[in-house]
């Protein structure tokens, strides 16, 4: 599960702040979406404790109607206020990712042996920022920071793995072992001209291309 006893203490604190002072108008609390999908969050950690397979009626945005999945649950995580379910599809043969909010239906089969998951599950987002989770060893990244940007990855790190790897007069460099996710590559854009991949030359190459092709639209 991707929240610690931490976060939510600190989330039930908020909510207790909310039901006491949001009509008084001197807090202004963000409208959060609605998290759609979580009435199978419990059926799905029943089938991951008790080691049971999964059909699930799953509807993504690409199609018209939803379609059948048998799923050996393996972890649930929370990103971005959806929730999502990891699992060997047993008629694909592969690891896949599932959303929450686009399943139509959820139950568990009869008779189907449950797969042991072919990986640890603790590790598999360890390099991952995001639900994104590539295989193999990820690179190391090292993103120079304009100092006073730096300060928001200084006092909320993006990722466990971030340090900071040296330190010049006008920014700082952070480095990180990430696999260069579409969610990553997005953190980076965000901090626009205040940032700069100096590592690796992938990535860096990725994110040139990514501007030249912005840059191009409003020319």
């Amino acid at each position: 599960m991707a929240y610690t006893k931490h976060s939510l203490e600190i989330y039930s604190r908020i909510a207790s702040l909310y039901e006491r002072y949001h009509g008084k108008g001197f807090i202004e609390f963000r409208n959060a979406p609605d998290i759609k999908g979580t009435q199978y969050l419990e059926p799905i950690i029943e089938a991951i404790e008790t080691k049971h397979v999964l059909r699930i009626a799953y509807l993504p945005f690409y199609e018209d109607k939803p379609y059948y999945n048998e799923v050996h649950p393996y972890i649930l995580k929370e990103h971005g206020f959806r929730w999502y379910l990891v699992g060997w599809n047993a008629f694909k043969e592969q690891i896949r990712t599932y959303a929450l909010d686009r399943i139509r239906d959820l139950g568990q089969t009869e008779g189907t042996a449950y797969r042991e998951p072919p990986f640890e599950p603790k590790e598999y987002f360890r390099y991952t920022v995001g639900v994104i989770a590539p295989s193999g060893a990820p690179p190391l990244v090292k993103l120079a920071v304009q100092k006073t940007q730096a300060q928001y990855l200084i006092t909320q790190p993006w990722h466990e793995s971030q340090n900071i790897h040296s330190e010049e007069e006008a920014y700082i460099v952070f480095s990180f072992r990430v696999h260069p996710t579409y969610e990553f590559r997005a953190l980076i854009l965000a901090l626009g001209r205040d940032a700069e991949v100096l590592e690796p030359a992938t990535l860096r190459r990725d994110i040139a291309a990514e501007l030249a092709a912005m840059s191009e639209k409003y020319g």
